[in-house]
């Protein structure tokens, strides 16, 4: 099984195991049998993925509190696989906060079939929409950029935030810039 698939088999097992057997059942006539508690064949209790409870239906009383800019302008070459982007920073938050993350990054690749991933990570746990894919690098076009946003809720007290590349294939990382706003719920007036 080569990487792509490999990588494309996991991500559609994750989407199994985060939304549960109801979606896994969903194509069938009748709900399965037995244990109605039972997980998916695929262990992910090393990823370091982070459930949260998602309130979509009210709306979200945010106050901008922080903004942590990283950037780099230098080449940097990429080995494959994951690699660190920027260093690791602490932040703040006096009370419950989401950490949104914007991230932009310019690669290049000679490997048609390369891809690259951008994953912000809080605490050492990936944020909502962190690590996709996000289309082939093209060696044709020679810097690509690639951006993602992300989100993340967590509890008051000092947090650790950083973002990873991964990449499929050996590759360059030119220019990147990833921002990280702090926000915090208030009362609505």
């Amino acid at each position: 099984m080569n990487r792509t698939n490999l990588l494309l088999s996991t991500a559609v097992g994750l989407a199994f195991v985060v939304a549960g057997p109801s979606a896994m059942a969903a194509g069938q006539k009748h709900a399965p049998q037995g244990n109605a508690k039972a997980h998916a064949a695929v262990n992910f209790a090393k990823a370091p993925f982070k459930r949260m409870h998602q309130n979509h239906g009210k709306p979200n009383h945010l106050k901008a509190r922080q903004t942590v800019d990283t950037w780099g302008t230098t080449t940097v070459n990429l080995l494959g696989g994951f690699a660190v982007e920027d260093a690791a920073t602490t932040v703040n938050c006096l009370k419950a906060c989401r950490v949104v993350t914007e991230n932009t990054a310019e690669l290049l690749s000679y490997y048609s079939y390369n891809q690259v991933g951008i994953c912000p990570l809080v605490d050492g746990y990936f944020t909502n929409g962190s690590c996709y894919f996000s289309g082939a690098l093209s060696p044709k076009t020679l810097y690509t950029n690639r951006t993602n946003q992300t989100n993340l809720d967590v509890a008051s007290g000092s947090h650790v935030i950083q973002t990873y590349l991964y990449t499929i294939a050996p590759a360059y990382l030119g220019h990147y810039q990833n921002d990280y706003h702090l926000y915090q719920a208030h009362a609505p007036h």
